[in-house]
């Protein structure tokens, strides 16, 4: 198996992981709408909506991955759910505001639904990455990927959501988004400070695609070399053969 159907079957894994999380967040809550509104429930939606896109582009033959909007896109969604996840475990966890525990009917829909959205889900498409050509990454690239975070932070303050107080705030989703609560200095902190995280843990992915790339070049030339090298060795013993056979075979004539 190549790794193209590899990367085929490992997202048909990722996408069940995706779809069944966010049923399990729908099902099992009071107000569709609520969850709905929620950023973990929309990255999610978000990442199912264009792996699922990618499925079908790799069913029909197209070759988006050659398109210069792909890693644009990829790390774009990729940085998006991971926020997901080091959100809940590194802000919303320790001050207590484990997201769904009071909008779960169920004990198992809430523990698998959780572990889904929030870590399982987040951490496949992130190694998702495993499958793509490296070195595709460029300096430009991590500040763009602040476009869907801006867009829900929007969303927010538009006042079309609808949230419960599990976040922090009733009324803005999360306490750091609710500057009735912590002033608008404590929310500019907060929002500045993940955005900057946001930026640093693009560049950690830039970087990390630039060292892999290298490594995969130097590879490639270290067996390209290795096959010169080969193919000087078998010059050298045919020409020494065909040299040995023809001066035996003038002797004989």
């Amino acid at each position: 198996m190549n790794k193209r159907k590899i990367s085929f079957v490992y997202r048909l894994f990722l996408i069940a992981s995706l779809l069944v999380g966010v049923i399990l967040t729908l099902k099992n809550t009071i107000l569709v709408r609520y969850s709905l509104s929620y950023y973990t429930t929309q990255s999610n939606i978000l990442c199912l909506i264009i792996f699922s896109l990618f499925l079908i582009g790799d069913i029909v033959g197209y070759e988006y991955r050659q398109k210069t909007w792909y890693p644009v896109l990829k790390g774009s969604i990729t940085i998006t759910i991971l926020i997901t996840c080091i959100i809940y475990l590194g802000v919303l966890v320790p001050n207590d505001l484990v997201m769904y525990t009071v909008t779960y009917q169920g004990m198992l829909g809430k523990r698998i639904g959780n572990l889904l959205v929030h870590a399982i889900s987040p951490t496949m498409v992130a190694l998702d990455y495993c499958f793509d050509e490296k070195g595709r990454f460029a300096l430009w690239n991590p500040p763009m990927w602040l476009f869907f975070p801006i867009l829900y932070v929007s969303f927010v303050y538009s006042g079309k959501g609808k949230f419960y107080s599990i976040g922090g705030s009733r009324e803005f989703a999360y306490f750091f988004l609710d500057y009735k609560k912590i002033g608008v200095k404590g929310v500019s902190i907060c929002v500045t400070a993940i955005a900057v995280g946001i930026i640093v843990l693009g560049y950690l992915f830039v970087f990390l695609d630039y060292k892999l790339a290298k490594k995969v070049k130097q590879k490639k030339i270290k067996k390209h070399k290795d096959s010169k090298v080969l193919l000087c060795y078998l010059y050298v013993f045919f020409n020494t053969l065909i040299h040995a056979f023809y001066c035996k075979l003038r002797r004989f004539l």
